[in-house]
């Protein structure tokens, strides 16, 4: 007995986005970017007798296998939120993300009490996740982000870790610490994406580079410095053309011919002479030095 085989050429599968690491993308793409800036479709929910019924009409126009549940779900049009009138397909197709974000929430509302499964968008939502659950790689990945333990807290910005690339164990304040080796100037070159970790890293750099150049002391003035040196030479200069020769006789020292206190019957100093003798406190007199 020859075994049957159906031929569908109308069959269709969903074709999830993946990373280079071949891990489901969770950003969404930018057509449903695009969707999200719109207002909110405002046509009321249909039931899922009307979902579905329209769902296998498309399937047979098409050429699909109306026998697959799988593909028949995949056809059913949303009817709530933002992306309200696309297919279940089209919504693992585009924004895995937002899949994971509503079966958390459905779950979450579920163990507290809260979650009411009335109307048609409700419908429409419990519809839409019984069908991304039959996908072995939504079911990976939504265990997989239940099993991360979160990092522990740290004591310090610096003692975050990179997370990335080939110094991913070290820690920012290693980075920085490090930096003469290079790296710190590669990662704050580079344009990251925001609230990345190279981003967050880059950040960390900047502020540790502005700390540094606040805390450098302020170097002297060069020009008052000069400007002082050269007062001291020119006063160098003009005592080294004094001599007593200049002011006093050709055979009297200038303290014999000095007069006569009138007070103290001493004789009385001149004002050169306290620029002359060393023994003598320095006054500049009155008249000037010529």
């Amino acid at each position: 007995m020859k075994k049957r085989f159906s031929f569908f050429p109308g069959k269709m599968t969903v074709s999830f986005r993946k990373g280079p690491s071949g891990h489901l993308r969770q950003d969404p793409s930018e057509v449903a970017m695009e969707l999200k800036r719109r207002p909110s479709p405002t046509f009321p929910a249909q039931s899922q007798e009307v979902v579905k019924a329209n769902a296998l009409a498309a399937i047979i126009q098409r050429g699909g296998d109306r026998t697959d549940k799988q593909e028949v779900m995949g056809e059913y049009v949303l009817q709530f939120g933002k992306y309200k009138g696309q297919t279940y397909r089209w919504l693992l197709e585009n924004d895995i993300g937002y899949t994971i974000y509503l079966l958390n929430k459905v779950e979450q509302e579920e163990s507290e009490g809260t979650f009411t499964p009335e109307g048609h968008s409700k419908e429409s939502l419990l519809s839409f996740l019984d069908y991304a659950g039959t996908f072995k790689e939504i079911k990976d990945l939504q265990e997989y982000l239940k099993s991360r333990v979160p990092a522990e807290p740290v004591r310090s910005e610096g003692d975050n870790v990179v997370g990335f690339g080939v110094r991913a164990k070290d820690t920012w304040q290693k980075i920085w610490d490090t930096r003469a080796d290079g790296y710190a100037a590669f990662i704050l070159s580079a344009r990251c994406v925001k609230n990345s970790k190279m981003y967050l890293l880059q950040q960390y750099l900047l502020k540790q580079q502005h700390t540094q150049k606040s805390q450098r002391p302020e170097t002297p003035s060069p020009v008052a410095d000069t400007l002082m040196m050269e007062e001291d030479e020119e006063l160098e200069q003009e005592m080294l053309k004094l001599s007593p020769s200049k002011y006093a006789g050709p055979s009297d020292s200038v303290s014999s011919q000095a007069p006569v206190s009138s007070r103290t019957g001493s004789p009385r100093r001149s004002q050169m002479d306290y620029v002359l003798n060393p023994a003598c406190v320095f006054v500049w007199p009155r008249s000037g030095l010529f």
